[in-house]
């Protein structure tokens, strides 16, 4: 039986104004992510692609349905039982990297096994893992991030991400920020990546950008409108 990572049942989001306006950024959707899986997903600016990985990421909780994590019904736990969740098995790719300018490069990637309290004698190995995996140099690891291009500092982001082997990585636009040549590089690290085994999702508006992955998922008015298998 092929593992199921991420299951939405029903899924709607709505925000709701200081003035009382709803906006109904998901509708009712339902889907499936198997282990493995290379999803990018598809649609117009403000038509719900970020806020369905930000759900599917338990970053924002749906206003209805469930999201299920491996098994886990997400909507159950806490917010320090999804913190947790999170940490072990999900790596976020955002369009800016989010990197910490005052800290290092070692220490950018570091951050998350602190945070899951890895021991400081196993956490050198596992950041020197995950720089290897997203093809990092080890001579980045002492300077800063301003001190790198756009490029090299989505791969430190995809270091980070990596470092505690999640199984799912979720990357909203994660070339938005690169020119072509490094837009390249790290789209194909993400296809390495999910050769290696991890289950991808891309949310991107590029045709080109989501052409790389197995399967595109098109959403418009927050609802999922069709898809269309590449591979």
């Amino acid at each position: 039986m092929v593992d199921e990572v991420i299951k939405l049942v029903n899924v709607s989001k709505v925000y709701i104004s200081s003035g009382g306006v709803k906006t109904w950024a998901l509708r009712d959707i339902n889907l499936v992510v198997y282990r493995g899986d290379f999803i990018s997903i598809m649609g117009p600016s403000g038509h719900g692609k970020t806020t369905l990985l930000y759900v599917m990421g338990t970053l924002e909780r749906p206003t209805t349905g469930k999201v299920f994590i491996n098994g886990v019904d997400t909507t159950t736990l806490s917010d320090e039982e999804l913190s947790k969740l999170r940490n072990k098995e999900i790596g976020f790719i955002f369009q800016q990297y989010n990197l910490i300018n005052r800290m290092t490069i070692e220490e950018n990637i570091e951050l998350p096994l602190i945070k899951l309290g890895i021991p400081r004698e196993k956490r050198r190995k596992m950041i020197e893992e995950a720089m290897l995996k997203s093809g990092c140099e080890f001579s980045w690891l002492n300077k800063r991030p301003t001190q790198l291009s756009g490029g090299q500092q989505q791969r430190v982001a995809i270091a980070r991400a990596l470092v505690t082997n999640p199984r799912i990585l979720l990357c909203d636009e994660p070339t938005g920020a690169l020119d072509s040549k490094s837009a390249e590089v790290v789209l194909n690290t993400l296809k390495k990546l999910n050769e290696l085994g991890h289950t991808v999702i891309i949310v991107t508006h590029d045709p080109n950008v989501a052409s790389i992955a197995k399967k595109m998922i098109f959403i418009r008015d927050g609802t999922i409108i069709g898809e269309k298998v590449l591979q």
